[in-house]
């Protein structure tokens, strides 16, 4: 039998992520997760907020591992996936989102999706919806830590677009959109959590 795709960093951060989410998000919702990868993410968030609905979303190529995972779920408030590549389609998003969840994604992308991620951030949300954004961050153009600075490395190493951001290019890009920083939390294993508020 074929196993479904396992993303470890999820099941490490998923219960810190949650509990943040948990505070900030308490009334019913629809969340758009960019770069929804195994669908790990999806399933745990779904089951431990029923009074959200969230949308995944990824690339194509990563729709049937999504779909695997989905199909083990009981509840009813997970969407299947978009087909979403920043840089690419991402002005198809259909519709307007309550709020926004992306994990591991910005050092990935060239700093120009980054760019284009923001902007398509803040064109879907509504008046107070927040963009949750996880992962490691430069924090006043530094690295946080030797660990960060080695992934940073070899980020690089894979490819010149690649790379840890400096959370406050990040700030900038979301006030250019109309966001605000809410709150910068920090995360288990030299990663932050950051939260933007239209």
């Amino acid at each position: 039998m074929k196993e479904k795709p396992d993303a470890p960093a999820t099941q490490r951060n998923k219960r810190p992520i949650l509990t943040i989410l948990k505070k900030e998000i308490q009334d019913s919702s629809v969340i758009l997760e960019i770069g929804s990868g195994t669908g790990q993410h999806a399933i745990f968030f779904a089951e431990k907020m029923p009074w959200v609905t969230w949308q995944t979303s990824d690339v194509l190529s990563n729709h049937e591992g999504i779909q695997e995972w989905l199909e083990t779920y009981k509840g009813i408030n997970i969407k299947p996936p978009l087909a979403l590549e920043i840089g690419y389609d991402q002005l198809n998003v259909p519709t307007i989102f309550d709020h926004v969840f992306s994990s591991n994604t910005s050092h990935i992308m060239s700093y120009n999706n980054v760019k284009k991620m923001f902007a398509l951030i803040a064109k879907i949300l509504p008046k107070d919806g927040k963009f949750f954004l996880y992962g490691p961050f430069n924090i006043e153009y530094e690295y946080t830590s030797d660990s960060n600075r080695n992934f940073d490395v070899m980020l690089k190493e894979k490819s010149t677009s690649m790379g840890i951001r400096n959370i406050e290019d990040l700030d900038l890009l979301a006030k250019l959109g109309g966001l605000s920083k809410h709150k910068l939390c920090k995360m288990p294993a030299n990663n932050f959590l950051s939260i933007w508020k239209k």
